[in-house]
Protein backbone atom coordinates (compact mmCIF):
# COMPACT_ATOMS: atom_id res chain seq x y z
CA UNK A 1 0.00 0.00 0.00
CA UNK A 2 1.38 3.40 -0.92
CA UNK A 3 1.97 6.18 1.62
CA UNK A 4 -0.64 8.22 -0.23
CA UNK A 5 -3.25 5.48 0.14
CA UNK A 6 -2.44 5.08 3.85
CA UNK A 7 -2.96 8.80 4.29
CA UNK A 8 -6.32 8.53 2.53
CA UNK A 9 -7.42 5.80 4.92
CA UNK A 10 -6.39 7.87 7.93
CA UNK A 11 -8.40 10.89 6.81
CA UNK A 12 -11.65 11.18 8.77
CA UNK A 13 -12.90 14.69 8.19
CA UNK A 14 -16.33 15.12 9.79
CA UNK A 15 -18.79 17.90 9.12
CA UNK A 16 -22.53 18.50 8.90
CA UNK A 17 -24.62 19.82 6.04
CA UNK A 18 -28.31 20.71 5.90
CA UNK A 19 -30.85 18.87 3.79
CA UNK A 20 -32.58 21.03 1.19
CA UNK A 21 -36.30 20.90 0.49
CA UNK A 22 -37.28 19.14 3.72
CA UNK A 23 -40.20 20.40 5.80
CA UNK A 24 -37.68 21.27 8.49
CA UNK A 25 -33.89 21.44 8.47
CA UNK A 26 -32.20 18.09 8.95
CA UNK A 27 -28.45 17.80 9.41
CA UNK A 28 -26.59 14.93 7.84
CA UNK A 29 -23.02 13.83 8.45
CA UNK A 30 -20.22 13.51 5.91
CA UNK A 31 -17.06 11.52 6.61
CA UNK A 32 -14.07 11.13 4.30
CA UNK A 33 -12.08 7.88 4.15
CA UNK A 34 -12.61 4.27 3.08
CA UNK A 35 -10.96 0.87 2.76
CA UNK A 36 -8.79 -0.53 -0.07
CA UNK A 37 -11.13 -2.16 -2.58
CA UNK A 38 -8.71 -4.99 -3.34
CA UNK A 39 -9.68 -5.16 -7.02
CA UNK A 40 -7.72 -2.20 -8.38
CA UNK A 41 -10.59 0.26 -7.99
CA UNK A 42 -9.02 2.39 -5.28
CA UNK A 43 -11.21 2.76 -2.20
CA UNK A 44 -14.56 1.36 -1.18
CA UNK A 45 -16.91 1.79 1.76
CA UNK A 46 -15.97 0.64 5.26
CA UNK A 47 -19.63 0.65 6.30
CA UNK A 48 -21.24 -2.74 6.73
CA UNK A 49 -24.76 -3.65 5.69
CA UNK A 50 -24.67 -1.67 2.45
CA UNK A 51 -25.12 -2.54 -1.22
CA UNK A 52 -22.06 -1.71 -3.37
CA UNK A 53 -21.95 -1.18 -7.14
CA UNK A 54 -18.49 -1.38 -8.73
CA UNK A 55 -19.44 -1.39 -12.48
CA UNK A 56 -16.95 -4.17 -13.22
CA UNK A 57 -19.54 -6.57 -14.62
CA UNK A 58 -20.12 -4.32 -17.64
CA UNK A 59 -18.16 -4.01 -20.88
CA UNK A 60 -16.84 -0.43 -21.07
CA UNK A 61 -17.67 1.91 -22.61
CA UNK A 62 -21.37 1.58 -21.80
CA UNK A 63 -24.01 4.29 -22.13
CA UNK A 64 -27.80 4.33 -22.03
CA UNK A 65 -29.98 2.47 -19.55
CA UNK A 66 -28.59 -0.37 -17.44
CA UNK A 67 -29.23 -1.95 -14.04
CA UNK A 68 -27.08 -3.28 -11.20
CA UNK A 69 -27.87 -4.50 -7.66
CA UNK A 70 -31.38 -3.09 -7.57
CA UNK A 71 -30.53 0.28 -9.15
CA UNK A 72 -31.66 1.46 -12.59
CA UNK A 73 -29.20 3.86 -14.24
CA UNK A 74 -30.29 6.25 -16.97
CA UNK A 75 -29.34 9.59 -18.46
CA UNK A 76 -26.19 11.03 -20.00
CA UNK A 77 -23.67 9.00 -18.00
CA UNK A 78 -21.35 6.24 -19.11
CA UNK A 79 -19.36 3.36 -17.65
CA UNK A 80 -15.76 3.87 -18.78
CA UNK A 81 -12.22 2.73 -18.01
CA UNK A 82 -8.99 4.71 -18.09
CA UNK A 83 -8.60 8.45 -18.66
CA UNK A 84 -9.12 10.67 -21.71
CA UNK A 85 -7.68 14.18 -21.83
CA UNK A 86 -10.37 16.83 -21.61
CA UNK A 87 -13.09 14.23 -21.10
CA UNK A 88 -12.65 12.20 -17.92
CA UNK A 89 -9.99 11.08 -15.45
CA UNK A 90 -10.09 7.84 -13.47
CA UNK A 91 -10.30 8.32 -9.68
CA UNK A 92 -6.77 8.10 -8.30
CA UNK A 93 -5.48 4.51 -8.27
CA UNK A 94 -8.57 3.14 -10.05
CA UNK A 95 -7.68 0.89 -13.00
CA UNK A 96 -11.13 -0.69 -13.30
CA UNK A 97 -14.48 0.43 -14.70
CA UNK A 98 -16.07 3.53 -13.17
CA UNK A 99 -19.04 5.82 -13.82
CA UNK A 100 -19.01 9.33 -15.30
CA UNK A 101 -22.03 11.66 -15.34
CA UNK A 102 -21.20 13.34 -18.67
CA UNK A 103 -22.30 12.01 -22.03
CA UNK A 104 -20.12 11.11 -25.06
CA UNK A 105 -20.74 14.39 -26.90
CA UNK A 106 -20.00 17.17 -24.40
CA UNK A 107 -18.96 14.99 -21.42
CA UNK A 108 -21.40 16.97 -19.30
CA UNK A 109 -24.89 16.10 -18.15
CA UNK A 110 -26.80 14.16 -15.50
CA UNK A 111 -26.93 10.47 -14.61
CA UNK A 112 -29.94 9.18 -12.65
CA UNK A 113 -29.82 6.34 -10.12
CA UNK A 114 -33.32 5.01 -9.31
CA UNK A 115 -33.27 2.57 -6.38
CA UNK A 116 -35.94 -0.13 -6.75
CA UNK A 117 -35.73 -1.43 -3.17
CA UNK A 118 -36.36 0.25 0.19
CA UNK A 119 -35.39 3.89 0.64
CA UNK A 120 -31.90 4.60 2.00
CA UNK A 121 -30.37 7.10 4.41
CA UNK A 122 -26.67 6.36 3.71
CA UNK A 123 -24.74 6.99 0.50
CA UNK A 124 -21.06 6.40 -0.26
CA UNK A 125 -18.87 6.80 -3.31
CA UNK A 126 -15.23 6.87 -4.35
CA UNK A 127 -15.24 10.44 -5.70
CA UNK A 128 -12.46 11.24 -8.16
CA UNK A 129 -10.99 14.68 -8.94
CA UNK A 130 -13.76 16.56 -7.11
CA UNK A 131 -14.86 19.73 -8.86
CA UNK A 132 -17.06 22.58 -7.70
CA UNK A 133 -19.45 21.80 -10.55
CA UNK A 134 -20.00 18.18 -9.45
CA UNK A 135 -23.44 18.00 -7.82
CA UNK A 136 -25.16 15.14 -5.97
CA UNK A 137 -28.92 15.55 -5.55
CA UNK A 138 -31.05 13.18 -3.45
CA UNK A 139 -34.77 12.85 -4.06
CA UNK A 140 -37.69 11.07 -2.44
CA UNK A 141 -40.85 10.65 -4.50
CA UNK A 142 -39.52 13.21 -6.97
CA UNK A 143 -38.89 15.84 -4.28
CA UNK A 144 -35.34 17.06 -3.57
CA UNK A 145 -34.33 16.30 0.03
CA UNK A 146 -30.56 17.02 -0.05
CA UNK A 147 -27.87 18.48 -2.31
CA UNK A 148 -24.08 18.19 -2.02
CA UNK A 149 -21.37 19.66 -4.27
CA UNK A 150 -17.68 18.95 -4.65
CA UNK A 151 -16.95 22.17 -2.79
CA UNK A 152 -18.91 20.88 0.21
CA UNK A 153 -16.71 17.78 0.43
CA UNK A 154 -13.20 18.69 -0.75
CA UNK A 155 -10.84 19.58 2.10
CA UNK A 156 -10.55 23.33 2.48
CA UNK A 157 -13.38 23.68 -0.07
CA UNK A 158 -10.65 23.30 -2.68
CA UNK A 159 -12.66 21.42 -5.32
CA UNK A 160 -10.26 22.15 -8.16
CA UNK A 161 -10.34 18.81 -10.00
CA UNK A 162 -6.84 17.71 -8.98
CA UNK A 163 -6.53 14.14 -10.30
CA UNK A 164 -4.07 12.81 -7.69
CA UNK A 165 -4.53 14.95 -4.57
CA UNK A 166 -5.94 13.61 -1.31
CA UNK A 167 -8.27 16.59 -0.95
CA UNK A 168 -10.03 15.77 -4.22
CA UNK A 169 -9.79 11.97 -4.46
CA UNK A 170 -11.25 10.05 -1.53
CA UNK A 171 -14.10 7.87 -0.37
CA UNK A 172 -17.04 9.98 0.77
CA UNK A 173 -19.66 8.68 3.22
CA UNK A 174 -22.92 10.54 3.81
CA UNK A 175 -24.92 9.44 6.87
CA UNK A 176 -28.33 10.40 8.24
CA UNK A 177 -29.72 11.61 4.93
CA UNK A 178 -33.47 12.06 4.66
CA UNK A 179 -34.87 8.83 3.22
CA UNK A 180 -34.22 8.90 -0.54
CA UNK A 181 -35.01 6.67 -3.53
CA UNK A 182 -33.25 8.51 -6.36
CA UNK A 183 -29.81 10.10 -6.79
CA UNK A 184 -28.77 12.51 -9.54
CA UNK A 185 -25.09 12.90 -10.43
CA UNK A 186 -24.70 16.07 -12.47
CA UNK A 187 -21.76 17.93 -13.96
CA UNK A 188 -21.83 21.13 -16.03
CA UNK A 189 -18.23 20.59 -17.19
CA UNK A 190 -16.16 17.44 -17.91
CA UNK A 191 -16.60 15.45 -15.69
CA UNK A 192 -18.00 13.75 -12.56
CA UNK A 193 -16.12 10.45 -11.93
CA UNK A 194 -17.21 7.94 -9.27
CA UNK A 195 -16.79 4.29 -8.36
CA UNK A 196 -17.84 1.79 -5.68
CA UNK A 197 -21.17 3.47 -5.01
CA UNK A 198 -22.74 2.23 -1.77
CA UNK A 199 -26.21 2.77 -0.32
CA UNK A 200 -28.50 1.46 2.40
CA UNK A 201 -30.00 2.22 5.78
CA UNK A 202 -27.31 2.25 8.47
CA UNK A 203 -26.69 4.11 11.76
CA UNK A 204 -24.62 7.26 11.55
CA UNK A 205 -21.14 7.28 13.21
CA UNK A 206 -22.33 8.93 16.44
CA UNK A 207 -25.01 6.27 16.88
CA UNK A 208 -22.47 3.50 16.35
CA UNK A 209 -20.14 5.05 18.92
CA UNK A 210 -22.93 5.33 21.51
CA UNK A 211 -23.91 1.72 20.85
CA UNK A 212 -20.31 0.62 21.37
CA UNK A 213 -20.06 2.55 24.64
CA UNK A 214 -23.31 1.00 25.82
CA UNK A 215 -22.09 -2.52 25.09
CA UNK A 216 -18.82 -1.81 26.94
CA UNK A 217 -20.80 -0.55 29.92
CA UNK A 218 -22.97 -3.66 29.98
CA UNK A 219 -19.87 -5.84 29.84
CA UNK A 220 -18.25 -4.01 32.75
CA UNK A 221 -21.45 -4.30 34.82
CA UNK A 222 -21.67 -8.04 34.13
CA UNK A 223 -18.02 -8.55 35.16
CA UNK A 224 -18.65 -6.59 38.37
CA UNK A 225 -21.68 -8.75 39.23
CA UNK A 226 -19.74 -11.96 38.54
CA UNK A 227 -16.95 -10.78 40.81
Amino acid sequence: MTTFMKTMLATTALFALVAAGASQAQAFTVTVGGSPAGDGSGLTTSVGGTTVIDFNSFAAPLSGNFSSNGVNFSGAGQVVIGSSSGQNAAPFGDVTNYLIAGGPATFTGTETMAITGPSSDYFGLYWGSMDSYNVLTFLSGGVTVATITGTDVAAGNDANGNQIGLNTNNYVNIFNLPQYDTVLLASSQPNFEVDNIAFGSVPEPGTLALLGMGLLGLGALRRKRNA
